[in-house]
Order: C-alpha cells, then sequence, then structure tokens
C-alpha cells in the first residue's frame, strides 16, 4: 500500500519529525528522490524522464523554515480555569468589537507653504481618494463631517492642536481624525543647451536645447483616535515629485509656466506613496474573545481571536498581539493611551473559521493575556511561495 506523505511542499516526504520553538511539531522529511513527477505534482528539480533529483538536507529544512508548517492545537488539553475568566484593564473600541470599518474624518490639509493656501483643498481630496480607495476605512463625506464639527464646536487650526473636550465628542460618530499638512513644495525649470555626438559608425547626431520642469512636495499626516484623544499613528513625512522635459528653441522658453498646477501635481505624489503606510496603519483587528489554560502547565495557553476566514487568514498565517496601555503625563497631568505590541503569534490550522481562529500564545507574554486583547493582521512575508 501506497505510504501516506504529508503535504508541506508540493512533492512527496518520507516522515521526520521537527520540534518547533512554540512547541508544534512540523512534520517533515527527505524528499522521495526517484518518485514520478506525474504522482508527485512536483514542478521542478526534474529530469525529463520525470524523476527529481534534489539534494536533500539543508535544502529540505531551509524551505521548511522559510516557509513554515501551520500548527495544530490538541483542545482536549485545555480548560477554562479562574485565570482565565479575567477581562483586560482596557477594553477594545466599539469599531473593533463590531467589527466595523473605522469611521474617519479627514480634516483640511492645512498649507504652510509659499503657494498660501492653494494646495490645501485638492490636497485634502487627494487624501480622501487614497484613504477610501486604498485601505479597509470608512471615510465620511465633507458634508456629514461639517455637520458633526459644528455641532461637537470641533476646531483644529494649523498647528494641529485640538480641544479635547470636542475631540471627545466626536467619538460616538468617528474613530479616528486624519490630520494633514504640506509642509515644502516647489518648483523649478533647468535648460539643457544642444549638443552634438558622434556614433561609432563617425555620423554626427544633434540634440536639440531641452527645458525640465520640476515640482517637489512634502506632507506630514497623523492620526488621532477620538475615543483616546491620543495619536494613533504619525507618518514619516510623505515626498513625492514629478518632472517633465520638452524641447525649447532657447533658455528664453524654459520656465514653469503654471507652478501651482506642479505643486499640486507633486503633492498629491507625495499623498500617493504613503498608501502603504496607510495600510499598515489601519490593518483588520480583532480582539481575545476566550482564554483556556493547561491545567497541568500554567503557562502553557491558548487564545480564540475574532480574526477568520472572512479577514483573510489561513493556517499559519501570523498576526500580532497587543494591548492598550495607559500612561501618565506628570508635568501636564494628563493620562494618556496607546496600543503596544506584544508578540507575533500563529494561526493555528485548528478551529480556524469564518470570523473566528486559536492562538497558541507565546510563553513570554502567556500569563498576561487576558479576554480583551488586540489582534491585528500583519503582512505575510515570505522567502518562497509555492
Amino acid at each position: 500500500m501506497e505510504p501516506k506523505y504529508v503535504n508541506c511542499f508540493p512533492f512527496h516526504f518520507a516522515p521526520l519529525n521537527i520540534l518547533l520553538k512554540n512547541g508544534a511539531i512540523c512534520r517533515i522529511a527527505s524528499l522521495d528522490l526517484k518518485h514520478p513527477l506525474s504522482e508527485t505534482g512536483g514542478q521542478k528539480y526534474m529530469q525529463p524522464g520525470g524523476i527529481m533529483f534534489v539534494r536533500v538536507g539543508a535544502l529540505v529544512l531551509m524551505l521548511a523554515l522559510a516557509s513554515g508548517c501551520a500548527t495544530t492545537i490538541n483542545l482536549s488539553k485545555y480548560n477554562e480555569l479562574e485565570v482565565d475568566k479575567k477581562d483586560c484593564e482596557i477594553l477594545p473600541p466599539d469599531y473593533i468589537v463590531n467589527k466595523k470599518k473605522p469611521k474617519v474624518a479627514i480634516l483640511p490639509v492645512a498649507d504652510v507653504t509659499d503657494f498660501e493656501g492653494r494646495l490645501s483643498k485638492p490636497a485634502q481630496e487627494t487624501l480622501t481618494q487614497t484613504l477610501t480607495a486604498g485601505t479597509g476605512l470608512d471615510v465620511i463625506e465633507r458634508s456629514q463631517m461639517d455637520k458633526l464639527f459644528e455641532e461637537a464646536k470641533f476646531k483644529a487650526n494649523v498647528s494641529g492642536d485640538m480641544d479635547p473636550e470636542a475631540l471627545a465628542n466626536l467619538a460616538k460618530e468617528i474613530d479616528f481624525v486624519i490630520l494633514g499638512s504640506v509642509s515644502a513644495a516647489s518648483t523649478g525649470a533647468k535648460f539643457t543647451e544642444a549638443s552634438s555626438y558622434k556614433d561609432k559608425k563617425g555620423k554626427v547626431h544633434q540634440i536639440a536645447a531641452s527645458c525640465t520642469i520640476s515640482g517637489e512636495a512634502t506632507v506630514n499626516v497623523r492620526a488621532v483616535s477620538t475615543a483616546t484623544g491620543a495619536i494613533h499613528k504619525v507618518f514619516t513625512p510623505f515626498k513625492g515629485r514629478v518632472s517633465g522635459s520638452t524641447e525649447v528653441r532657447g533658455s528664453y522658453e524654459c520656465r514653469v509656466k503654471d507652478p501651482v498646477q506642479l505643486a499640486l501635481e507633486a503633492t498629491a505624489k507625495s499623498i500617493e506613496n504613503g498608501r502603504d503606510s496607510f495600510m499598515d496603519a489601519f490593518p483588520n483587528f480583532g480582539y481575545v474573545s476566550k482564554t483556556m489554560t493547561n491545567p497541568k502547565d500554567g503557562k502553557d495557553r491558548i487564545a480564540v481571536i475574532t480574526l477568520g476566514r472572512n479577514d483573510g487568514l489561513k493556517p499559519g498565517d501570523r498576526v500580532m498581539l497587543a494591548k492598550y496601555v495607559k500612561s501618565f503625563d506628570r508635568i501636564k497631568k494628563t493620562d494618556s493611551v496607546s496600543l503596544q505590541d506584544l508578540s507575533e503569534v500563529q494561526v493555528s490550522e485548528t478551529g480556524l473559521g469564518d470570523e473566528q481562529s486559536y492562538i497558541q500564545l507565546p510563553e513570554e507574554v502567556a500569563s498576561e493575556v487576558t479576554v480583551g486583547y488586540i489582534v491585528k493582521t500583519k503582512s505575510a512575508r515570505r522567502f518562497f511561495r509555492f
């Protein structure tokens, strides 16, 4: 009878168990070196006769460690003990509990450049389009935003200072406020004189005089949580540059005809360059809904999280475990709350559903994790893809 093989990779393996750091057993092995290609489904390391020849040891181990194997959890080992009945000090906000898209209001972008405010409104529109199309955020319409701001008596000046009380009034309707400013914008033109060169055959080629116009801009953006009043994210300044060249008859024709339009294009480019940063700052969030502990080992604990297949998770994917922490400013005499990352954890193959999944809690943080801790999706970066 043909033995059963573990499908860690698209090849057949002779069983070999490797104990991973998290205690899970990843069952891989040496390759079946003379297994017909038609039966393995393999696409690499083969000869025309359909026989695979692969150097086994280092290659297999490298691939196993690079791609990882999904862990399984023996649920019968765990019970809900007294330690599992605790809740965290700061519970998740409503949008995480109800798995709603965070509602975001984008304030008019301040223009502190020499263009004297002419970049403000277009920059706000570009920022709105980028956040709407490039992330999972729910960006509210300007008319609705203006109404909410008026009701909350909310104002923000160019420096970004906000009234904490008015900000708290927005928390029922908006999760984040996006503040931005165009801190630098410039345009310029560079003239290049006509020239000529001779190719290998001795033929002379003429290059016409040209004018290169360019625009550069820097945009600063930060997101503020209305629930806590704390800064959720200060983004690294986004920089953008646009340029183009045209033939001219002389230096007198080399000038920027519409500096404002060129600066607007550079500003839009800056904001578009921040798309990935916005996506990283606003991942899919969930929380720990239940924990269980091994009665024989208090450090051996697992958790149920409210992220699953509907959030794009697959067995073996990694998510970030985090918690809200409170700090006190002794000078200002005020409290602030921020989200602190704790550890990456792997989604188990066991119990993975549409709306939930299981994780094995890392030993270094297992004793402190309670219901209400936060989890957020993390981009998968792998050396090899099959």
